[in-house]
Order: C-alpha cells, then sequence, then structure tokens
C-alpha cells in the first residue's frame, strides 16, 4: 500500500515538475518574442491633428514614421531619383511617368495610375504649399503610366513629385483619412492619438520587401529637455535635433548612443517686418548687430555656418553682404535721431526702440533667440521675446512681429525654387510682408529655366535682393544629426532630408 502511494507521489511529482517547465520555458518564450518597435519623439506632434499627409505639413510626420511613400524621393546624395515610379520622360511641357508594377498599398489593392493621378489633383487642391502642380492637367495612359502636362515649361516637376504632401493614398480604401489613411509604407497606423502619441504596426503587404520592425511608435514631447531625458532614460529610441548639450552628453558615451550628424539643408532664418521696421537704415543696423558665427559657436557641431539661404558650396550659395558690424549699426541708428538713454537703450522723443522676437522652443531656437536678444542689447536695441508651439498658425501666418525666428528645410527637393517661393512669392511664408518687384520677376523666371547654371544664377540673385533689401537674416544651417540608442540601426541618418527617417530596414536589437 505504502508503495503504491510512494508511486502515485512520484508520478504527481514528475508531472508537477514538467508543468513547471512548460511555464518557464513559455514565460522565457513570451519575453523573448516581444514585439521590436522604436520609438521616437517628436516636439511637433502635437500640431499634426491629423495623418492625412497630403494636408498642411502632415506628410512630414507620416513620412518620418514610415507610413508614406512618394513616385520620387531625395537619396543620400542629394539627387531624384524614382521610389514607387519606375522612370520619367519629358517631352516639351509634358511629362510621362510610369509606375513600378509591384507596389501595392497596406490593404493588398495596387497602386494604378489612376489613383496616382487622383492623388496629385487633390494634393494640389488641399495644400496651399502644391500650388506648382495645381494648373496642370493629367491623364492616364494605361493602367501604370500617366502624363502630367503643365501650362508653363517646367522642369522641376519630378522635384515637385518629391515632396512628402504628394504620397500615394488609397483614396477608394480609405474610410478615415484624418486617423487612418491606407498608404505604401512599411508600416500601417494602428492608432492615432492626436498630441499624444502614432502607433504604427508591421505592413506585412510591403512592396518594397521584409520589414524588420513588429511597428513603430512617434510620441509628442513638449520641449527639448524633456524629450532628452526620454531618450536618456529608454523612454524613446531614437530622435531627430539634440541640442548642443545633448550632443555633448551622447557624443561622451558612444556604447550607450550613436550620433550621426550629416551637412542637410535646415535652415535657420529671421524675418523683419516690412510693417512695422520700415526704416531700411533701421533693419540694417538690426541685421549688423546679429552675429550668425556666434549662432554656429553656440550650436557647436548641429549647425553649420551660411550667407544665404543655402550652403556656401551649393551652386546656388554664393551671396554677399555686410556682415556683423555692431558700430556700424550705432551709428544708422543714431542718424535716424535716436540717442541712448538712462537706460543704455536707444531712444527718440522718450520712446526707446523694442523688438518683438516671436520663436518655437525647438531645435535650439530658444538659445539663438537669446544670443540675439543680447546682440541686439549690446548695440542699444532692446529686444522681448514671445513664444508659440505653434509657429505656422501664429506668428508664421499673422506676421504678428517685428523679428520671426523660424527654421525651415529650405531645400527639400534638391532645388532652389521650394524656399524662394515662399520668401519672396506673397504666400504664408512670406512672412515678413516682402514685396520686391524683381524678386517676384527673377522667382516667375526660376520657375521655368531649364539650365541648372541659370537656375543657380536665378536663385543667387533672388537672395542678394532680399539682402540688399535687409528684409531678412540668414543665420546657419543646421546639420541633419540623429541620434539613436545602442541597438537601434538604419534610421535613415545618412540622407540629407529630416523627413525620411524610418524605414524597412529600421531595426532594434536588445
Amino acid at each position: 500500500m505504502l508503495s503504491k502511494v510512494s508511486t502515485n507521489f512520484s508520478k504527481c511529482l514528475i508531472v508537477f515538475s514538467m508543468m513547471l517547465v512548460v511555464l518557464t520555458l513559455s514565460a522565457f518564450n513570451v519575453s523573448a518574442a516581444q514585439p521590436k518597435v522604436v520609438r521616437i519623439g517628436d516636439l511637433f506632434a502635437n500640431t499634426y491633428t491629423s495623418l492625412d499627409p497630403q494636408k498642411s505639413s502632415f506628410g512630414w510626420y507620416t513620412s518620418t514614421l514610415g507610413l508614406s511613400e512618394t513616385l520620387f524621393r531625395i537619396d543620400d546624395s542629394y539627387a531624384v531619383v524614382p521610389w514607387l515610379a519606375e522612370s520619367a520622360s519629358v517631352d516639351g511641357s509634358t511629362w510621362t511617368i510610369k509606375l513600378r508594377d509591384d507596389v501595392v498599398f497596406s490593404d493588398g489593392s495596387k497602386l494604378t495610375a489612376d489613383i496616382a493621378v487622383r492623388c496629385i489633383e487633390r494634393a494640389s487642391k488641399v495644400n496651399e504649399k502644391s500650388q506648382m502642380l495645381r494648373g496642370a492637367s493629367l491623364a492616364v495612359v494605361d493602367a501604370k503610366t500617366f502624363t502630367i502636362s503643365t501650362p508653363k515649361l517646367l522642369p522641376t516637376v519630378l522635384n515637385e513629385l518629391c515632396n512628402v504632401y504628394m504620397a500615394m493614398i488609397n483614396l477608394d480604401t480609405t474610410k478615415d483619412i484624418d486617423n487612418a489613411p491606407v498608404c505604401t509604407g512599411p508600416f500601417k497606423v494602428d492608432k492615432f492619438d492626436s498630441g499624444v502619441s502614432t502607433k504604427l504596426v508591421r505592413n506585412n503587404k510591403y512592396w518594397g520587401g521584409k520589414v524588420s520592425l513588429d511597428g513603430v511608435e512617434g510620441l509628442y514631447v513638449a520641449d527639448a529637455d524633456t524629450l532628452s531625458l526620454a531618450f536618456q532614460n529608454g523612454e524613446i529610441d531614437a530622435y531627430i535635433g539634440p541640442t548642443t548639450n545633448d550632443l555633448s552628453i551622447f557624443s561622451a558615451s558612444p556604447e550607450k548612443y550613436k550620433v550621426v550628424a550629416i551637412p542637410a539643408s535646415r535652415l535657420y532664418y529671421y524675418y523683419l517686418s516690412m510693417e512695422r521696421l520700415p526704416s531700411k537704415e533701421l533693419r540694417a543696423a538690426i541685421n549688423m548687430a546679429i552675429n550668425p558665427s556666434d549662432v554656429c559657436i553656440l550650436l557647436a557641431g548641429l549647425a553649420s555656418p551660411t550667407v544665404g539661404a543655402y550652403g556656401t558650396t551649393t551652386a546656388y550659395g554664393n551671396i554677399t553682404k555686410h556682415g556683423f558690424d555692431p558700430v556700424e549699426a550705432k551709428k544708422l541708428i543714431e542718424k535716424l535721431g535716436y540717442t541712448l538713454d538712462e537706460n543704455g537703450y536707444y531712444a527718440k522723443d522718450g520712446k526707446e526702440i523694442e523688438l518683438d522676437i516671436a520663436y518655437y522652443a525647438a531645435r535650439s531656437i530658444d538659445k539663438i533667440v537669446l544670443l540675439m536678444q543680447e546682440q541686439l542689447r549690446s548695440v542699444g536695441i532692446k529686444a522681448k521675446l514671445s513664444v508659440t508651439e505653434d509657429p505656422d498658425g501664429t506668428y508664421m501666418s499673422t506676421g504678428d512681429f517685428d523679428i520671426g525666428v523660424y527654421c525651415m528645410t529650405a531645400n527639400p527637393s534638391a532645388d532652389p525654387y521650394y524656399f524662394m517661393e515662399r520668401v519672396v512669392g506673397g504666400g504664408k511664408y512670406t512672412s515678413g510682408r516682402y514685396n520686391n518687384a524683381r524678386a517676384k520677376k527673377l522667382l516667375e523666371q526660376l520657375y521655368s529655366e531649364p539650365v541648372a547654371a541659370q537656375r543657380a544664377k536665378l536663385a543667387v540673385d533672388i537672395q542678394q535682393q532680399i539682402v540688399n533689401d535687409e528684409a531678412m537674416g540668414f543665420l546657419a544651417i543646421l546639420n541633419k544629426t540623429t541620434v539613436m540608442r545602442a541597438g537601434v540601426a538604419n534610421c535613415s541618418e545618412r540622407n540629407p532630408i529630416s523627413f525620411y527617417f524610418l524605414n524597412a530596414n529600421t531595426a532594434i536589437n536588445d
């Protein structure tokens, strides 16, 4: 009897032990099978109220997340290359675009010429930045071929098709374009919580091959310091645009962080209000008081010097200007009848010069405006600082400033027209209300000029006119600096365009 009890107990013990082994292995497998998700930080995600790539600036966000793609793109060497398209040819003012035969959307449906045409037409209607193709005539030739005919010769059609708002969306199967557009990228929408986060999962039907990650997440972070701490604490895996202090911290710990900085085209610059500062002499004095070289010193490792809107090594970067000259700045102010008061500021009729500097606290702009404030104070000009989280929705639209500081990718499509049109064309980004007939005439010529060397000359002439009119100040070119924690790789860190970030090859290895 005792022997049977002992035998039964042994059997129970064996079964119990086996159960423990199974449970242990299960727990191990669950841990090992945790989804591989890369989380990126974004200071501007609260302004992205939609995931519709074709509206407003939302396409910048959807592109960085690997949700949306375009027919053409800018490669690492700054050349325009096919992406969802296979090829392009031109005959006069008519372009013929052929699509790849293997591109499908995340729902498995095929990208056709009909969908591509409707996407381009829609983007041109709903996005104020897509004016160049607004008057174009598009026609479907066959399932994978279509044409774009422009009213005037337009050599930059392919450059325009690189812009993020020209993303391809399946307009037929998308049910909620603001929250879940059906696109072609390596990831598709799981959950969009505006102003908080955007969660995406792997697109298992991705036309471009195997997608390494299970998903990605874009997290909104309120300020640069919080973003840095979140990265150091492991809450964020990668982001673009560390501060100078961050760069020093991360570069000192290569075993924990990877930092990649390359020359890019994002420009620090400011507008001078032509309405609130009508005196060219006063605007000149302001420009002479601000020293761009100090900006590069302040942003050690993050920015490169520039004279105009583009890098000095580009074909359209050869601009000349008077430069930093505080002594001459004071002389100009005094010629206008101002004298220094007991506070050390220039005043006339008992009223001090006081400038309103509008800015947003991202990409170290908060540090730059403090520097500018001090530089102006040193020549007797008082300046107050007005900060906002949404520059596009405030001072960039209203022009409510004396000096408006901004940071924009001046060359996102490998051609100078993009930025020149924005700052002299009279639209939203002509925020200082600059209106010069000669600059607009040159811009009109730049639109259709087919010869690259002549395009460069026209762009130089426009910039020189801006500088001569003391309408703007160009501070520095921001390098594209990507930081990734150890184990994270392939975040498009070698591409000069900041809206290329997460992609099918992005990986994480813990």
